[in-house]
């Protein structure tokens, strides 16, 4: 794999994403006009996700035709997953009622509410559809303290 393309997806996924905010808390991290920045993949469409997950990466193949589709997929996927990773880990850190906001959730249960939000509102951000997913496992996280 070419190390600079491997870097530069690395530094995207790994992008902390602390003005990004974390419902189910009183904290917001959002200016008077209801306005944040996301970084790396919050910052794409849900357009873009749901093509990701059908694997439709015609626009990748073509920039790096030395890489085969499932190779691509796989990159992708890893960056998709470290975001939300860094996303969900953000938000256990900063609202402070909660321990893991996942709970008993995998992954791919995450990657797949995903799914469903971006499919009822395509044009959406993937921050948002984020966002949305966490109001969402709200209920069942694991509070600080064991409760």
């Amino acid at each position: 794999m070419d190390g600079k393309f491997f870097k530069w997806w690395a530094r995207v996924a790994l992008a902390v994403v602390p003005a990004l905010i974390l419902a189910g808390s009183t904290l917001h991290a959002i200016d008077s006009n209801n306005r944040y920045f996301a970084y790396g993949v919050g910052q794409r469409t849900c357009e873009d996700y749901l093509k990701f997950r059908e694997k439709r990466l015609e626009t990748l193949e073509q920039q790096h035709p030395r890489y085969t589709k499932d190779e691509l997929y796989e990159i992708v996927d890893r960056i998709v997953e470290h975001w939300i990773a860094g996303f969900l880990t953000a938000h256990n850190l900063y609202v402070s009622d909660t321990y893991d906001i996942a709970g008993k959730s995998s992954m791919d249960d995450v990657k797949n509410r995903l799914e469903k939000g971006c499919r009822a509102n395509p044009k959406q951000y993937f921050a948002e559809a984020m966002i949305a997913v966490v109001q969402q496992l709200n209920p069942q996280r694991v509070k600080t303290g064991g409760k």
